[in-house]
């Protein structure tokens, strides 16, 4: 089996243009805003999200085919725009979620009917599940959309506005802690036992969101105790990065309480929870079996590539995986593809997150593809480290 997807047919010039690119990298924000309107009509109109997301971010993508690294990219100062206006935008979606499905605000109703909206004919029409499809929807545009800019934010570790702005875009889902044990934890420990982000051979991604969601917190906590015992600051939550992101996500809760009552605690936490287990099947599928020997450096192998034009444009870059771990610090514009040096999904993020949730296809999926990862790109002590815990494909 090669090592590259079978869709890398040339792409047309014009999708390589400037302007095409443009859209490419706004689409995220679009189908923020495609879904804000989505909810605004209530009633079924609510699910939309969820169905996009796959629709899409899925189904559309293996159409579209791979981009390459010869694309003509929109200035800098418009990427950044991009990731920026992501935390506003996502906060408007949800208090039109929260005004549609709880019990309204003039001041809110108003604003909706002077765009063209009608509030309350889309609340008389929003049930229990309807509602629910609203918080799955907007579950899923916190980690599809908050938690991957964050994930570009937070790596800016030179600039505090972005780190911050980061975190907050991480609150939505209750993980602000994914700012510390992410940067200093996974990309150290990346492919070894030692990384809770790193999915192992044979393990089931409902099984690795429990364990690596646990895993993360516990690092986070000590990353931090420990950062503040080597500088001799007091340690309280006024100085510990933790605890003070976990204030961050409260506010996000009185927010959901401030418009539907003590039942939004319930609603944020069934959000953030949708956001997080989509956060946590991208890192299942961006290391799946993948190993590396603690200490030896990180190369493009230690993760798994996609090249898909949508998801790489929705995503900003987050598919070139193995030039993100390579290239930490690098804005996503600038990652580049690995040339044969990484293994390759053999479709988009979407459809394969949507593959693993079925264990028994995942392994039919996943098993040639690790067994030509063993043998054509393991190193011999990764190869050796394997067939000592029984896992080599031979």
């Amino acid at each position: 089996m090669a090592l590259t997807n079978k869709s890398n047919s040339k792409p047309p010039d014009f999708l390589k243009s400037r302007w095409a690119n443009t859209i490419r990298y706004s689409l995220m924000n679009l189908f923020i805003i495609a879904g804000a309107i989505t909810l605004a009509l209530g009633g079924w109109w609510m699910w939309a999200g969820l169905f996009l997301s796959f629709l899409i971010a899925g189904l559309f993508e293996e159409l579209v085919g791979d981009a390459g690294d010869d694309e003509r990219l929109p200035p800098d100062w418009y990427l950044n725009l991009m990731l920026f206006i992501t935390w506003p935008l996502l906060l408007g979606l949800t208090l039109i979620c929260l005004n549609i499905i709880g019990p309204g605000f003039e001041f809110f109703d108003q604003a909706l009917i002077g765009i063209g909206f009608d509030p309350v004919s889309a609340r008389n029409n929003t049930d229990y599940f309807t509602a629910t499809g609203g918080l799955v929807s907007v579950g899923m545009y916190y980690g599809l959309s908050g938690v991957n800019v964050a994930h570009e934010l937070v790596h800016r570790t030179k600039s505090r506005f972005s780190m911050i702005l980061g975190r907050w875009l991480l609150a939505f889902t209750w993980d602000t802690g994914f700012a510390i044990e992410h940067v200093y934890g996974h990309h150290r420990h990346v492919g070894t036992p030692n990384d809770p982000a790193t999915a192992r051979r044979g393990e089931i991604v409902w099984f690795f969101v429990i364990r690596s969601t646990i895993g993360q917190v516990i690092s986070a906590i000590k990353f931090e105790n420990a950062r503040l015992k080597r500088r001799n600051i007091a340690n309280n939550i006024f100085t510990n990065i933790y605890w003070r992101g976990q204030l961050m996500s409260v506010v996000v809760i009185l927010i959901y309480v401030l418009m539907v009552g003590p039942i939004g605690i319930l609603y944020a936490a069934f959000s953030a929870a949708v956001g997080k287990i989509y956060l946590e099947a991208v890192n299942y599928i961006e290391h799946y079996g993948l190993v590396r020997i603690e200490g030896q450096p990180i190369q493009e192998r230690h993760s798994w590539d996609s090249h898909r034009r949508i998801s790489t444009g929705m995503t900003y870059n987050l598919p070139l995986h193995s030039s993100h771990h390579r290239f930490a610090s690098r804005p996503f514009w600038k990652l580049q593809h690995a040339s044969g040096k990484a293994p390759v999904l053999p479709m988009g993020y979407m459809p394969m997150i949507f593959c693993s949730a079925w264990p028994p296809y995942w392994k039919k999926i996943s098993e040639p593809l690790l067994k030509n990862w063993d043998q054509n790109l393991a190193s011999p002590q990764e190869r050796k480290y394997l067939a000592d815990i029984g896992e080599l494909r031979d």
